[in-house]
């Protein structure tokens, strides 16, 4: 297994940037591995994370270090992963520019059935937009403690509640247009035609956003390919890191 940082001009966001990509690597500690192209998970950080979270809180090496799966961790501020109003267009960089890149400079399949993309909190919120908006690019979508009802999120989260006023408007604009938007999950979702991606849900059940994603699991789980669990946890590295080889296992099942 190998670690390797890219750094790089984003022409769509028109600035240097970064990601952490773990790639496997055959030898005698891994004999195991086989041949490239190898499957992609794209996994996504929290609202006050980076590209290094998953590395420095989680066990995310050992967990891949005997699978045939490259692991990219991409690192977008605190946008939720959405082209903003008012900012930059990561959403058009993550699901567009970064793949294209990496695939060619790095040994991974551009097929759909070998593509994932998961990650927590603000970053489950991405995996699944990602995903249910583009469900030809992405076989596969996993959110832990996800912020899954947008709506709900932005109806309680009012500006003095904020570190930085108006940072919902900034990125969504209008908060009264954010349902049934390109935004909203829930619209997405009930937009889906015959192509569907498989869907991981898992939340702690002391989790803020608990209600939020059984809401969401109870309007699709008999629509969408869900599959849901949850345990005792609250929104922490230690329910994350423990979610994470169900998120791995049901991705390669």
């Amino acid at each position: 297994m190998a670690l390797i940082r890219l750094d790089f001009f984003s022409d769509v966001l028109k600035v240097d940037t970064a990601v952490q990509v773990i790639v496997p690597q055959r030898c005698e500690r891994s004999p195991s591995i086989g041949q490239p192209p190898y499957k992609v998970l794209y996994l996504l950080h929290g609202l006050k994370q980076n590209e290094t979270s998953y590395l420095r809180n989680s066990r995310i090496e050992r967990y891949v270090q005997n699978l045939d799966l490259v692991v990219v961790l991409p690192s977008v501020g605190r946008s939720f992963y959405t082209d903003q109003k008012k900012g930059y267009p990561y959403f058009t960089y993550l699901t567009e520019e970064l793949p294209r890149l990496l695939s060619t400079l790095l040994p991974i399949s551009t097929r759909r059935d070998d593509t994932a993309i998961a990650g927590l909190s603000m970053g489950g919120y991405g995996a699944l937009k990602a995903a249910l908006t583009n469900p030809m690019q992405y076989g596969y979508a996993a959110s832990m403690s996800g912020a899954l009802d947008l709506v709900s999120l932005a109806n309680r989260m009012k500006d003095e509640t904020l570190p930085f006023p108006a940072e919902f408007e900034n990125t969504f604009g209008p908060l009264e247009c954010l349902a049934d938007g390109q935004d909203d999950l829930f619209a997405l979702a009930a937009k889906l035609g015959k192509v569907r991606p498989r869907l991981y849900i898992t939340c702690g059940t002391e989790d803020f956003l608990y209600q939020d994603n059984i809401h969401f699991v109870k309007t699709f789980g008999e629509r969408l390919d869900i599959r849901y669990e949850e345990t005792a946890g609250s929104h922490t590295w230690a329910f994350w890191d423990a979610a994470l080889p169900g998120v791995l296992s049901s991705m390669l099942q």
